[in-house]
């Protein structure tokens, strides 16, 4: 009566050593199947068989215009990037089979989103308001009201707020027009005309 017990407790053992309990989890790049645990392939290549008992995982390189940037299990790999010169679109940096090809805009253009797939003109600044920053191909122009003393008399993707002129011999202080230049228009026998807006003041 006692060998049964044991007898039991050494064909479990048996068992558990010929149909061990099927694995939940892999470590980082690997993936399971069939209770298998199988290496992903690396970036730029793809997966062609999975790994068995007996072999490892099959992978390919991907061909020539296609990436795969992680570690993966994909059939396929994606397709490169196409800057379409019709939207004003040329290439930054050609892709690899790691990496995907990175598109700009064409000068005086800029991208219309952050994945850079067609281009718009950069923002003129109207009068009164000078670049704050200048455009790039991925920004477009940031404009800001010219302050006292400054002024933008031109629609403009480049130019800043100037200075009002002060000329020699003159007390009048700078003014306040963002739109003119508040320095005399000429001088003549010491006196002088300033422009303000579309009037002329004598001094």
């Amino acid at each position: 009566m006692v060998l049964l017990p044991l007898r039991c407790l050494l064909w479990g053992c048996v068992l558990t050593a010929v149909h061990p309990e099927p694995r939940t989890t892999c470590r980082e790049n690997q993936y399971l199947i069939n209770s298998w645990c199988c290496d992903k392939c690396q970036p730029g290549k793809k997966l062609v068989n999975d790994c068995t008992e007996f072999t490892s995982t099959e992978c390919v390189p991907c061909k020539k215009g296609e990436f795969l940037d992680t570690w993966n299990i994909e059939r396929h790999c994606h397709q490169h990037k196409y800057c379409d010169p019709n939207q004003g679109l040329q290439v930054q940096r050609e892709g690899t089979s790691e990496t995907d090809t990175t598109c700009t805009c064409d000068e005086g253009l800029h991208c219309t989103s952050d994945a850079c797939e067609s281009c718009i003109q950069h923002t003129l600044c109207p009068p009164g308001l000078g670049v704050k920053q200048v455009a790039t191909g991925v920004s477009d122009t940031t404009c800001h009201p010219c302050p006292a003393g400054f002024f933008s008399n031109v629609s403009s993707a480049s130019e800043k707020c100037h200075p009002w002129t002060r000329f020699p011999g003159s007390d009048k202080s700078p003014g306040g027009d963002p739109h003119h230049d508040g320095g005399p228009a000429c001088c003549l026998v010491g006196v002088c005309l300033y422009q303000k807006g579309d009037q002329e003041a004598r001094e």
